[in-house]
């Protein structure tokens, strides 16, 4: 692992980026960003750990330690999401990955920030030779909805994430912004291919599986898993399903990883 870090222009402080495996010249290998869990307002790069080590054999994983709400809110940090991409394509050279094979995913919050750098990447593209492409996007128990709507959400009587949707979006109408709820967007097509995975009885199962069947109707690849649920997230080398979340990943970037592992 090594670490590396760039500027966003409202942060006291550089943005850092942790770098987990690495290619070569000969065998430039794909890249996944990873943007850590957490509820917008709580969580740290360091709980990408497990799951960048596991995967990094095979692939170069970034993870990106964003900053958190409410120091920092929409839409400043989804621009850092897509800067962590950009940074990303312009250097893959010299982490020895492959920019043509770029995937983004993400944890809770981070899954969000996954979703919507995809959608940012549809919509505004990124320049770098004509050699950048991102290729999918790995959503993990994501957040996905800031109107908290769904059923399985709504079940739970003193949930952490109607704090954490108000530190993140600052005023009540961003939640309605596609890019803040990307299950309430009109506009899903176009987008890179999707793995939505989710756990049996985690509160946000709902609205990540409705935003499986939307993308699906938009004419988006979409897979969907639904793993065994337990006491850590499953990106928790201590969840059970934690090695099988992994093979998941590792087959869905390329059926090759998988039969090297």
């Amino acid at each position: 692992m090594w670490t590396t870090t760039f500027e966003y222009s409202t942060s006291a402080t550089p943005i850092t980026l942790q770098v987990f495996g690495k290619g070569d010249a000969k065998r430039k290998q794909p890249v996944l960003i990873y943007f850590h869990g957490g509820l917008f307002n709580c969580g740290s790069i360091e709980t990408a750990y497990d799951i960048a080590h596991a995967l990094s054999e095979h692939m170069v994983v970034v993870c990106v330690a964003y900053p958190l709400a409410p120091a920092m809110q929409f839409p400043d940090t989804i621009e850092v999401a897509y800067a962590a991409l950009a940074w990303v394509s312009a250097h893959a050279k010299t982490i020895g990955a492959d920019a043509k094979r770029i995937f983004v995913a993400g944890e809770q919050a981070g899954g969000n920030l996954a979703a919507v750098v995809a959608m940012l990447f549809r919509d505004r593209g990124l320049t770098c030779g004509n050699q950048c492409s991102l290729q999918g996007q790995i959503l993990i128990n994501p957040m996905l909805d800031a109107l908290q709507t769904s059923k399985s959400l709504a079940a739970v009587a003193d949930s952490p994430c109607r704090r954490a949707w108000a530190d993140y979006t600052q005023v009540a109408s961003n939640a309605l912004h596609p890019y803040v709820s990307p299950v309430n967007s009109c506009r899903l097509a176009g987008l890179v291919p999707a793995m939505i995975i989710n756990s049996d009885t985690n509160p946000l199962r709902d609205e990540a599986e409705t935003y499986a069947t939307k993308l699906v109707l938009a004419g988006v690849p979409v897979q969907v898993q639904r793993l065994e649920d337990n006491a850590f997230n499953l990106s928790n080398s201590q969840h059970p399903a934690f090695h099988t979340l992994c093979q998941l990943i590792r087959q869905f970037i390329g059926p090759k990883l998988l039969t090297q592992w």
